[in-house]
């Protein structure tokens, strides 16, 4: 598979499954398959009140990301910033406030990382930079390396579970001293059996681990895009999130010809401008 079906799939797939998901964002699994049976199609509504094929801010900031480098973490942060004027003291201002910045916000717009940043030591310090603008914890830096590093060995041509595991023996051996080494110790154990979970032990929340959580599961339960984004979503709980990661990851795999025509087509000209426009920038790199 050509490297730009696979970067197409990779975006294109993460806005299919943050859209599939906004529907059903905050709603329980028991409530979805109350009101949908099994939410197969890109039909909008949910508490936004979206149209069919608009995406939420999981794709906006993927592709902010993306071209260049929002969640009440990230309000806080920006509001922040707006008196200290950096954006890492801000980041950790509101992480000390606060106790606890491992939210999913940064992991939802990491994945263009994956493909700008080949030496897998950039890509941590990229990581956790980009993390950092947002989310002071280092769980929040370290799942989305562990996500881009999945998604880089993906890209490479590796099956999905050759590419997690020697994503997880990466994070292992990456060995950082003080805290973001005690942080990653700790993920290594959290992840290690994450694949063969029962559903029953995943849980679809904004914490940055659980999502990453359930997104490597549904990818790894299935075997084509549409399975994996369909399982992701009607999980219920932060459903375009989970979908949005999962969507990347299994865009990937899959490529832009595994995504279904029908949600696809749910785009509009503008939205398929801006994600061409990235694709090719990301060629170009």
């Amino acid at each position: 598979m050509v490297s730009v079906d696979k970067i197409r799939g990779g975006l294109y797939g993460l806005a299919c499954g943050d859209a599939l998901g906004a529907t059903v964002e905050f709603m329980s699994k028991a409530e979805i398959k109350n009101s949908y049976g099994m939410l197969r199609d890109i039909i909008g509504g949910g508490w936004l009140n979206l149209r069919p094929g608009d995406w939420t801010d999981d794709t906006e900031m993927t592709l902010a990301v993306a071209e260049g480098i929002i969640g009440s973490t990230i309000r806080a942060v920006f509001h922040t910033y707006d008196r200290v004027k950096d954006w890492h003291k801000a980041a950790e201002q509101v992480h000390n406030y606060h106790g606890m910045t491992a939210g999913n916000g940064a992991l939802m717009r990491t994945l263009p990382l994956a493909f700008a940043y080949k030496d897998t030591e950039v890509l941590y310090i990229s990581c956790i930079e980009v993390a950092r603008m947002t989310h002071w914890d280092p769980e929040a830096g370290l799942t989305c390396y562990l996500y881009c590093l999945t998604a880089q060995s993906c890209f490479k041509g590796l099956e999905f579970l050759e590419a997690y595991n020697n994503a997880l023996t990466l994070l292992q051996e990456l060995n950082p001293a003080g805290e973001i080494g005690d942080a990653a110790k700790g993920l290594v154990d959290k992840f290690t059996k994450v694949t063969s979970w029962s559903e029953k032990a995943l849980k679809p929340t904004g914490y940055t681990v659980d999502t990453l959580s359930c997104a490597l599961w549904c990818v790894a339960t299935t075997t084509t895009f549409e399975q994996a984004v369909v399982k992701a979503v009607n999980l219920g709980g932060d459903a375009d999130t989970v979908g949005a990661v999962a969507g990347g990851l299994a865009g990937i795999i899959y490529g832009y010809e595994g995504i279904p025509a029908r949600w696809i087509g749910k785009f509009g000209d503008w939205q398929n401008k801006r994600l061409e426009n990235v694709v090719e920038a990301l060629m170009r790199l």
